[in-house]
C-alpha cells in the first residue's frame, strides 16, 4: 500500500516541476463555469449507463433493475477513491451480494466482465485515435499488454466455463478436507454462472455496445472540461487524452488516483502541444470534479444504503 503513496508524491512532483505559477494562474483566470457546467451531466450520464450495463451483465445471476444497482456501483466507486488496492470493487460485490442475496463471488464475476467490457472499449479507443495522432512506444506497449491481458481472461473463462464438470470431478479426487472441497465447489460455480454470459453474442453486444458509449461521453467530457479553460483541444484530441488517463489507473497508486492521473495527464497534453501551466490546471479540474462527484455521490448511496465509513473498511 505504501508503494502506491510514495508514486504518488513522485509523480506530483514532476506534474509541478517547472511549472510557472504565473501563467498557472492566468489560465485559471480564463475558467468559463458555463462549460464546468454542461459538463456534468455528461459525466453523470457515464454513471447512469453503467449501471444499466450492470443490470445486463448480472442477469444471468439475478435480474436486477439497473436502478437498484446505481447506488451500489457509486459506492463502490466511492470506496476505490478511499481505500488502497481498489478495493471498491470488493466493497461492491459485497453489497450487492448481502442486498440481494446472491453470491458475492457471483456478484465479483460480473464487475470482472465489466471491467473487460471496459477494457475491450478503452483498445478500440486507442485504435481508432492512434490512426490520428502518434503514441509514445511506452504507451503503445502498455497498449498490447493490456490488450493481451484482456484476450488471456477472455480465453480462461471460456475454457473454466466449458470445463467445469471435468474440473469439479478432479477437486472431488484432490486430498483436501470436506469443507475446504465444498467451499471451492460453491465459489466455483457461482463464479462460472455469473460469466456465462461472455459465450451469448447478443448479451455480449449490448454490454459492448454500451461500454462504446460510455467511453465516448468521457472523452466528450474531457472536451468540454479542456474548453471551460480556453485550452484548444480538438474533439479527437481529448480521445488521446483518455487513453493515456485510462493508462495512469492500471498502475500502484494512492487511493484516488493521486499523483498518477496529474502526471499523465500533463504528459499527455504535452504531447500534444499543450504546455503545461495550461495543462495542469485543466487536469486537475477534471480530477477533482470527478473525485467531488463521487464523494457526494457515494455519501448519498451510503446514507441510502444505511451504511457507513466504517462499514466499507469492515468489508474489506
Amino acid at each position: 500500500m505504501w508503494i502506491g503513496y510514495v508514486l504518488a508524491a513522485i509523480c506530483l512532483y514532476f506534474a509541478f516541476r517547472g511549472i510557472s505559477f504565473r501563467d498557472f494562474g492566468e489560465t485559471l483566470s480564463h475558467a468559463r463555469p458555463i462549460w464546468i457546467l454542461l459538463a456534468l451531466p455528461v459525466y453523470l450520464i457515464g454513471y447512469v449507463l453503467r449501471s444499466e450495463r450492470w443490470a445486463i451483465l448480472i442477469q444471468p445471476v439475478h435480474p436486477i433493475a439497473a436502478r437498484d444497482l446505481f447506488w451500489l456501483m457509486i459506492i463502490g466507486f466511492f470506496a476505490n477513491n478511499v481505500l488502497p488496492l481498489r478495493m471498491g470493487e470488493l466493497v461492491r460485490a459485497h453489497i450487492c451480494g448481502t442486498k440481494f442475496k446472491i453470491s458475492r463471488t457471483a456478484s465479483l464475476g460480473t464487475i470482472l466482465l465489466e471491467r473487460l467490457c471496459d477494457t475491450l472499449s478503452f483498445l478500440t479507443t486507442f485504435l481508432v485515435v492512434a490512426m490520428l495522432y502518434p503514441f509514445p512506444r511506452f504507451v503503445e506497449k502498455g497498449a498490447l499488454l493490456l490488450g493481451g491481458a484482456c484476450l488471456g481472461v477472455i480465453a480462461a473463462l471460456i475454457l473454466i466455463k466449458n470445463h467445469e464438470s471435468p474440473f469439479l470431478q478432479i477437486l472431488d479426487q484432490v486430498g483436501l478436507p470436506a469443507s475446504w472441497k465444498e467451499k471451492i465447489r460453491h465459489a466455483t460455480t457461482h463464479f462460472i454462472h455469473s460469466v456465462s454470459g461472455i459465450t451469448r453474442p447478443r448479451y455480449v453486444a449490448e454490454a459492448i455496445g454500451l461500454s462504446l458509449v460510455i467511453w465516448t461521453l468521457e472523452g466528450t467530457f474531457l472536451f468540454m472540461m479542456a474548453h471551460a479553460f480556453a485550452v484548444k483541444l480538438q474533439y479527437s484530441q481529448a480521445f488521446f487524452l483518455l487513453f493515456v488517463l485510462g493508462l495512469s489507473v492500471t498502475i500502484p497508486q494512492a487511493p484516488g488516483y493521486v499523483g498518477t492521473m496529474e502526471l499523465f495527464g500533463v504528459t499527455a497534453l504535452s504531447l500534444l502541444g499543450i504546455p503545461k501551466e495550461q495543462g495542469l490546471p485543466v487536469i486537475l479540474a477534471i480530477h477533482g470534479m470527478q473525485f467531488t462527484l463521487i464523494a457526494v455521490l457515494g455519501a448519498i448511496g451510503l446514507w441510502r444504503e444505511g451504511l457507513s465509513f466504517h462499514n466499507l473498511v469492515a468489508t474489506t
